[in-house]
């Protein structure tokens, strides 16, 4: 089998996902690896501009993840996108997506990952390779190939399946390879596979959970269809294998970041087990066997999400007081008031991902609250505290370590982010939608 030729083919007759380019007028859609607040945090210790940021796509697809860092680094000096994609239909749709908005600095490349060495397009600042190194023949050679592509202190964004979450998924793939066998056509491949879809008995492992997958085919018709039954190359990843993977190639994994259970919390085992003395027990292996164990579990990991880095932590911390911690996608309402009214009492967080958390209000949990505006540095925020309750003895070391306490519970369920107090916020990207679809509305056309 020509392994590049059938990814190829693929991809020229079912570009995925399926996107809209007149969508562009009244949206812009979130890559969860591509918000600049969570790349710096995660990446630069909250301390990137992003002034003369270069940034490679690796892998662009029809182009949500070149969309996004385009139109949040339209606005900072000399920043440039590179845009990498073995088919040419998929960037088609891209460069549309992308002529829409009037986002003119990407440059388009028609090309395999396989072949960055020989084009000279690098060194990046960071990678963005989503669904991508999952698809590839030798996703170790992949990775390397990314990894000589960055900067020194680059960083890179990276999505591949989860084995365990998608067994149903392989398995009919499996299925799938039977029943094509030595059928060429894709759409009759595809024909047969939604013939089997209607086939399939209550027994059957797909089927009892299909409502989990059925939407991707759902919301995109064929193009979906092909890409979850029929792929050429599909491998599925544990932890454990990613973590073996990431480190043969001279890279850091930094953390897991994706949405819901593909978040950090969902890499926990106390997010599960409950029992003291197995949590004890757990807590004494070395992590990665613990995020392995909690992938297990949990059974909803699908996807593993997360950054990787050459240095070994180059995430933002809250040592630092000069940073400043502030609320990401979500600011919870009502939440110092809450704590005010029932002075010691557990109180259960929901995030906008559904992952609830039990919070134990500390002395000064209510105050940090108070002070927690977005733009005041840790070092203020304890300043301000020292004021309020006239006890200019706290030391910052008593308070950092309560607050240490709340920005973790924050932190692991994708709530809070940090940045430091010398870089200004990042622009919502609500914000960045309303410019775009002013461009489109009536009263302009």
């Amino acid at each position: 089998m020509d392994y590049l030729k059938d990814v190829k083919e693929q991809y020229e007759n079912y570009p995925y996902p399926f996107r809209d380019p007149e969508e562009e007028k009244t949206r812009l859609l979130a890559t969860e690896d591509g918000y600049l607040d969570k790349i710096n945090h995660y990446c630069y210790a909250g301390r990137q501009n992003f002034d003369n940021f270069r940034v490679l796509i690796a892998g662009g697809g029809t182009g949500s993840a070149a969309v996004f860092l385009a139109e949040q680094l339209r606005d900072h000096r000399n920043a440039e996108i590179v845009y990498l994609d073995i088919s040419s239909a998929s960037m088609n749709v891209a460069r549309k997506r992308a002529e829409i908005r009037g986002l003119s600095r990407i440059t388009w490349v028609n090309n395999s990952i396989l072949n960055l060495p020989e084009l000279n397009l690098g060194p990046f600042d960071y990678i963005n390779c989503v669904g991508v190194l999952h698809h590839l023949e030798d996703h170790y050679k992949g990775l390397r190939i990314l990894h000589g592509q960055l900067q020194d202190d680059g960083c890179m964004g990276v999505m591949v399946y989860g084995r365990h979450a998608r067994t149903a998924v392989y398995q009919m793939q499996e299925l799938m390879r039977l029943v094509n066998t030595d059928e060429t056509n894709m759409q009759a491949k595809v024909d047969n596979t939604k013939i089997i879809l209607s086939s399939l008995p209550p027994s059957n492992s797909f089927k009892r959970c299909e409502r989990e997958w059925l939407t991707e085919v759902e919301e995109y018709g064929d193009i979906g269809l092909y890409d979850l039954f029929l792929h050429s190359h599909d491998h599925g990843f544990d932890v454990l294998e990613i973590y073996d993977w990431v480190e043969s190639c001279g890279l850091h994994l930094v953390d897991f970041i994706g949405p819901e259970f593909e978040s950090r919390i969902g890499y926990e085992p106390k997010t599960f087990i409950t029992h003291p003395g197995l949590l004890k027990k757990i807590s004494a292996l070395p992590r990665p066997r613990q995020q392995a164990i909690a992938e297990i579990l949990s059974g909803r990991i699908q996807r593993h999400s997360f950054y990787l880095s050459r240095r070994p932590t180059p995430q933002a911390k809250p040592d630092d007081l000069h940073n400043v911690p502030f609320f990401f996608k979500t600011t919870p309402q009502g939440l110092s008031q809450a704590i005010d009214g029932n002075p010691g009492k557990t109180i259960t967080l929901t995030s906008p991902d559904r992952i609830s958390v039990h919070l134990t209000p500390s002395r000064f949990t209510s105050k940090f609250l108070h002070h927690l505006d977005g733009a005041a540095s840790i070092k203020t925020i304890f300043a301000a505290i020292r004021r309020d309750l006239d006890a200019p003895h706290l030391s910052d070391g008593e308070l950092l370590d309560e607050f240490k306490s709340l920005y973790k519970i924050f932190n692991d369920i994708g709530w809070m982010l940090l940045r430091h107090d010398s870089v200004g916020p990042c622009p919502p990207p609500a914000g960045l939608q309303a410019r775009v679809s002013k461009r489109y509305s009536p009263e302009n056309s």
